[in-house]
């Protein structure tokens, strides 16, 4: 096993780093004469800054995940939206590119990265050319990029297998936290203390949001966390494991249950259920067993979803989890499924004006305003892929997802170790249910959540893959 090493080159990148964060500090002697708020933000930033020199590279993984997690908290400066991701990106980047430049590190770029940058381009493309509203779509385009750059940063800041097991602990532990939170949301809200609870406009249940966007996303979101428990609970049965640990891994997959049924998100339920099915059928290794699964799943999932919704119409339907299962046999009723049909259709009726390029980002909104007075939005990433960037961007995006989930899975085949096949199957799986299932009902690309995901994919694969992690390949303290 790797282990990570002080070198003299990355000590003296700090060295600067540290001098550079301290001329700024001196700098502000000269701000707070001006009374603004500015010089405490600023103040803020640079304590950030010191933390993250303190614990780097795990320091900058774990902000871009804490970040990715925390959308809901954010500042409206003007036309422009801040999250804490988009400082997280900002932050973590300046620190890794300035130690690049001082120890002249090349860089891990797969192909996948090359995709989404490619992506972005066609974003910025199309934005600044066809956009009806072109400063919008430009300014969509420069949040978008962000997204890209935290797949390329936590690609890089991982140096190493113990650091990547390490990683992808930290993400699915701050998954479990994430679900607590909106858990306790939905425990107190009866008693007139919100914390992070919606009620939407068509459906009465108050929905936890935690600190995620919306309950959909919430939900979407959990499901894939506790896919990727699932698989590694498995994993580490079969060699053994501790209890303890194995109970610690059990309690955390519960409580994301809980917080996907919560949710009340068909989409997030229908997902976990399938993504549950796919880790039974590839948990053992033999292609044999393998096949059997598939096989046995093919027939008892369809019988089991019939028999659910055969006995649903007879359960009272005042029950939340009961009427929201009901929805499933009138969906031309639903007034959401109804509203998302019609959203999609006014799409690519726009997608078929420019079906290359497409109109760019954010331009729904744009073009047809307020739908049912609220801002217009495209809730399916396929439909919004094609409406944005055309044929040619939603081409350049399945290029991304193929590299980076292709070549994972080749590389989890490879693996001898059980846990470790099963870490990054865990996260390959639980990433193809939500952007592939999920995000198809309640998109949230342009949240960085699911590419910090994809980051993890991507980062073990390389790493694991190699025959060595040494060598000066990454942001990185080696």
């Amino acid at each position: 096993m790797n282990r990570e090493q002080h070198h003299p080159r990355n000590v003296l990148g700090s060295i600067w780093a540290a001098i550079f964060v301290g001329l700024l500090a001196g700098s502000l002697v000269l701000m707070i004469p001006m009374g603004t708020i500015i010089p405490f933000v600023i103040i803020g930033v640079l304590l950030l800054v010191a933390l993250l020199l303190v614990g780097w590279p795990f320091s900058g993984v774990a902000l871009l995940i804490v970040a990715a997690l925390v959308t809901r908290y954010r500042i409206d400066i003007g036309p422009v939206t801040v999250r804490p991701e988009h400082i997280a990106a900002v932050l973590v980047a300046g620190i890794g590119f300035l130690q690049i430049g001082l120890e002249r590190r090349s860089m891990r770029i797969p192909a996948a990265v090359w995709f989404a940058a490619g992506w972005w381009g066609m974003n910025l493309l199309s934005g600044a050319l066809f956009s009806p509203d072109r400063m919008m779509g430009l300014q969509n385009a420069l949040r978008i990029a962000l997204s890209p750059l935290t797949f390329f940063l936590v690609i890089n800041l991982i140096p190493n297998k113990r650091s990547w097991q390490r990683a992808v602990t930290f993400f699915l532990a701050a998954g479990v936290l994430e679900a607590t939170f909106g858990i306790v949301a939905r425990a107190v809200y009866p008693f007139g203390v919100n914390l992070g609870v919606q009620v939407a406009w068509n459906f009465t249940e108050p929905v936890p949001y935690g600190t995620f966007e919306e309950g959909n996303l919430f939900g979407s979101h959990a499901a894939s966390w506790a896919i990727a428990l699932l698989m590694i609970i498995l994993a580490a049965e079969r060699v053994g494991d501790a209890r303890q640990r194995q109970l610690i891994r059990f309690s955390g997959f519960m409580i994301l249950v809980v917080a996907v049924l919560l949710s009340m998100s068909r989409a997030a339920w229908i997902m976990f259920l399938v993504g549950a099915t796919v880790v039974l059928i590839f948990e053992k290794n033999s292609l044999w067993s393998q096949v059997n699964r598939f096989l046995l799943a093919a027939i008892a999932l369809p019988l089991l979803i019939f028999f659910i919704l055969s006995i649903t119409p007879y359960l009272p339907p005042s029950l939340p989890f009961v009427n929201r299962l009901q929805s499933f046999l009138n969906l031309s009723y639903d007034p959401t499924f109804s509203a998302r049909l019609s959203d999609w259709s006014l799409a690519l009726q726009d997608w078929k004006e420019r079906p290359w390029t497409g109109w760019g980002p954010g331009s729904f909104y744009a073009i047809h305003g307020l739908l049912r007075a609220r801002p217009a939005w495209i809730s399916n990433l396929s439909v919004r892929l094609l409406q944005e960037t055309g044929v040619v961007g939603w081409l350049l995006f399945g290029g991304f997802f193929a590299t980076l989930i292709l070549p994972g899975i080749n590389v989890a085949r490879q693996q001898q170790e059980l846990t470790t096949r099963g870490l990054l199957l865990a996260l390959i799986i639980s990433y193809a249910m939500l952007v592939g299932l999920a995000y198809q009902s309640t998109d949230g690309i342009w949240l960085t959540a699911s590419w910090v995901h994809a980051g993890l994919i991507a980062a073990g694969a390389h790493i694991l893959s190699s025959s060595s992690s040494s060598g000066p390949t990454a942001i990185h303290t080696k």
